[in-house]
């Protein structure tokens, strides 16, 4: 499979701010993906074969890859990152709907993850899976193939459970036991409170951000 890799523009004028190099990598696109103009790709992604990534989306591979399958489409300011010890892959024919966040999660072919719906790190979204408008896959859940998570439902766990808007505290209880900051960042804050693990976590996470973009 041959893919055309993007590079900053060089020479006269500036680099293009929507085609950046993250770490010494660039992305890659398939010549028959579209990607349009205000789309920004970051660092080690790659646009599989008739793919479309549309205006305002953002496919980022901050920390690990991202790699979007065959005639999949990222629509309008959706954002997909690879994070952390987490890579994103999306499958073929799979969309993301507008305002959709995917973050360090594997989700299968022929899924639909809707409008404003979020998959977060370690998630694990089988084939033929729909994420309805608003729905949550929460960090290290796994759908088997052909779930649906209704609107504005939360899915947790392997097994997963999933939860009516009306139960989020519960689905808050198990997302804890799972461990959000252990999952998404390989470091347990449980014993501490919200000002204590923000301070830690934003502490942490802008160096490593301020680091990943020097190096670029």
């Amino acid at each position: 499979m041959t893919f055309a890799e993007v590079r900053p523009a060089t020479g006269h004028g500036p680099p293009d701010p929507f085609r950046r190099t993250l770490r010494g990598r660039a992305p890659q696109v398939d010549p028959t993906a579209y990607v349009a103009p205000t789309a920004v790709l970051a660092g080690a992604v790659r646009v599989g074969p008739g793919a479309v990534v549309l205006d305002g989306a953002v496919v980022t591979a901050e920390s690990a890859p991202v790699c979007l399958g065959e005639e999949s489409i990222v629509m309008e300011n959706a954002v997909v990152r690879g994070a952390g010890r987490h890579p994103t892959e999306v499958g073929a024919r799979t969309l993301i709907g507008p305002g959709a966040h995917v973050s360090g999660a594997r989700i299968g072919d022929e899924c639909m993850v809707a409008t404003r719906a979020s998959v977060f790190n370690g998630a694990h979204v089988a084939d033929g899976v729909l994420v309805a408008i608003g729905a949550i896959v929460h960090v290290g859940t796994v759908l088997p193939t052909g779930t649906t998570v209704p609107m504005q439902h939360i899915a947790v766990g392997d097994p997963c459970r999933i939860l009516p808007p009306e139960q989020a505290p519960q689905a808050h209880e198990l997302v804890d036991r799972i461990g959000f900051t252990a999952m998404v960042f390989d470091h347990d804050t449980s014993g501490l409170d919200l000002r204590a693990c923000m301070s830690w976590l934003c502490g942490t996470y802008s160096r490593a951000l301020r680091r990943t973009h020097a190096e670029s």
